[in-house]
């Protein structure tokens, strides 16, 4: 049996896509662009959960319910939680899976 080496890049940088708001009724996500060190780039929704059970709280979502791949739950919407959650996922290599390829 052969076992391969696979390089999975590095996360090296992220910055916000949109402006994010304190808004307690907010319900929409907030996009993140991420820079890996092979020269990538990949992209992340995060959402927290006040503004995920906004949205799921909505009278007109249809279907009442989401599914998606690359969205990232954290806690707020600080740098610093995130870094620490992105951290992580990186860590364990789980970032590649919850972000998709930018595609310029």
């Amino acid at each position: 049996m052969e076992i391969r080496n696979t390089y999975i890049p590095k996360l090296i940088s992220w910055q916000f896509d949109d402006e994010v708001v304190d808004d307690p009724d907010e319900w929409n996500w907030i996009e993140i662009t991420m820079v890996f060190s092979d020269g990538s780039k990949r992209w992340s929704i995060l959402y927290t959960p006040e503004r995920l059970l906004n949205n799921l709280n909505r009278a007109n979502i249809d279907p009442p319910g989401l599914h998606i791949k690359h969205m990232i739950i954290v806690r707020s919407y600080q740098r610093s939680d995130i870094q620490r959650v992105l951290d992580e996922l990186d860590n364990h290599q789980e970032l590649i899976e919850a972000s998709k390829a930018y595609d310029c």
